[in-house]
C-alpha cells in the first residue's frame, strides 16, 4: 500500500459524518499545514491541482450547521439554517462567470466575480397631500410613523409638500424614487383614510384606513433578500458561492460569509506533504 493511499485511509477515517462545527471533519483555516485536518486533505484530493481550497472560521451565531461535501472534482460546504440551505461553496476545477461583474479581490493570484440581486433595505412611501390641510396632516402623519418596520424593512415616509403641481404629476414623480405613494385629500383626513398606488397608473387602493394600507405593503414587499453568486478564479481552480438569503440574515451575509470562509493554501500544503514523502496530487 503506497503513501499516499495510507494518508487517504487516515483522512477518510477522520472524516466521519463530516458534519458539525469546525472539528476533525471540517476544513478550518487556523489549522497548520504540518497538521491539516482531514477534510482539507480530501478537499486537495477532490481538484489537485488548485492554488488554494474554502477553509473555515468560527460560524457566525445562528448559522446552525455546515456539512462538509466532497467528491472527485467537487468539495462543498453547505449552510444551513432551520434545515434551509442559504449558503453553497463549492470548490470545482473551474467557473462560468457568466455575466457576473469582476471585482478587486484583494488576495493575490485570485480574480473575483459576483452577480448578486439585492433588495434596497428601505421600503419608501411618498405622501402627497391634495392642499394645505392635508399637507399638514400629512407631516404629523409621517412623524407618527416614524421608525415603523414591515418584515424587518424600515418603512421611510417622505411627504411632498410642493403645492403647485398638480397631484397626478407630483404622484408620477413620487414614483422615480420611491416604492409606494399616498394620497391624502380633505376627505381622507376627515375619515382617517388614505389612497394608495403601488405602481405608475396603477389602479389605486381608496378609502384605507392607515393600519390597512401598512398591511398591503408587508404583503407586497419582499423580505430583505441577498441572492446570487460569488466566483474566486485562481489557478488549478475555482470557488464559487451560492446564495440564498433572506430576512435579518440577508442584512449581513456578505460580511458573515466573509469572516466564515476563508482561502487556504493548497498550494503550501501540498509542498509541505511533498517534502514530508506523501503525494497530494490524486491520479
Amino acid at each position: 500500500m503506497s503513501r499516499k493511499t495510507v494518508l487517504m485511509l487516515v483522512a477518510l477515517a477522520a472524516l466521519g459524518a463530516g458534519c458539525g462545527r469546525l472539528g476533525t471533519g471540517l476544513p478550518a483555516c487556523r489549522a497548520p499545514v504540518s497538521d491539516p485536518t482531514a477534510a482539507t486533505v480530501l478537499s486537495l484530493q477532490a481538484v489537485p491541482e488548485a492554488r488554494y481550497t474554502p477553509c473555515l472560521n468560527a460560524l457566525q451565531v445562528g448559522w446552525d450547521e455546515v456539512e462538509f461535501k466532497v467528491e472527485r472534482g467537487l468539495a462543498k460546504l453547505e449552510f444551513t439554517r432551520d434545515l434551509d440551505s442559504f449558503l453553497n461553496v463549492s470548490l470545482t476545477p473551474s467557473c462560468d462567470v457568466g455575466e457576473a461583474t469582476e471585482v478587486p479581490s484583494g488576495v493575490d493570484g485570485v480574480r473575483r466575480f459576483e452577480n448578486i440581486t439585492q433588495v434596497e433595505d428601505d421600503i419608501r412611501v411618498t405622501i402627497v397631500p391634495d392642499g394645505e390641510r392635508p399637507r399638514i396632516y400629512a407631516l404629523s402623519l409621517a412623524a407618527e410613523l416614524e421608525g415603523i418596520r414591515l418584515d424587518d424593512r424600515p418603512v421611510v415616509f417622505t411627504v411632498d409638500e410642493d403645492t403647485s403641481f398638480p397631484v397626478r404629476s407630483r404622484v408620477n414623480r413620487a414614483f422615480f424614487s420611491d416604492d409606494f405613494v399616498w394620497i391624502i385629500g380633505d376627505l381622507d383626513i376627515d375619515e382617517e383614510t388614505i389612497e394608495m398606488r403601488a405602481t405608475p397608473g396603477g389602479e389605486g387602493a381608496h378609502g384605507l384606513e392607515v393600519d390597512e394600507a401598512l398591511d398591503r405593503i408587508g404583503d407586497v414587499s419582499a423580505a430583505i433578500q441577498y441572492r446570487g453568486w460569488w466566483y474566486l478564479v485562481f489557478d488549478g481552480g475555482c470557488i464559487s458561492y451560492d446564495f440564498d438569503a433572506e430576512g435579518t440574515m440577508a442584512r449581513s451575509i456578505a460580511e458573515d460569509a466573509e469572516a466564515t470562509v476563508g482561502l487556504y493554501p493548497a498550494d503550501e500544503l501540498r509542498r509541505t506533504a511533498h517534502e514530508a514523502g506523501f503525494d497530494l496530487v490524486d491520479g
